[in-house]
């Protein structure tokens, strides 16, 4: 079984749009992880993905898919975890002391 090599191209375009919001949030709202962390995070994962893509031939087998997959899922609970261990350490900031 393969897939389109466009639905490697559609992750690669979903990680760039997930770094983008996430390095908004910050500078926006100050939670999450701030850039070099959200990049050091990012950046591996997507050249890996730009490695297989530009290896690719016009589809790629459904084992290469779902170790993508897999590898997702592993990245979302990292972030998630790291997110939350970053905002703890923060002081957090009521709002009546911010309208004072």
């Amino acid at each position: 079984m393969t897939f389109p090599v466009a639905l490697l191209d559609l992750v690669l375009a979903i990680t760039l749009l997930e770094w983008l919001v996430l390095a908004l949030r910050r500078r926006w709202i100050g939670r999450g992880l701030n850039f070099t962390d959200l990049s050091l995070g990012l950046v591996p994962g997507l050249l890996l993905m730009l490695a297989v893509r530009l290896a690719a031939p016009a589809e790629v087998p459904a084992a290469v898919f779902l170790c993508c997959a897999a590898a997702g899922l592993f990245h979302a609970f990292d972030f998630l975890r790291r997110s939350r261990v970053a905002d703890a350490a923060r002081p957090s900031v009521s709002f009546r002391e911010v309208s004072r």
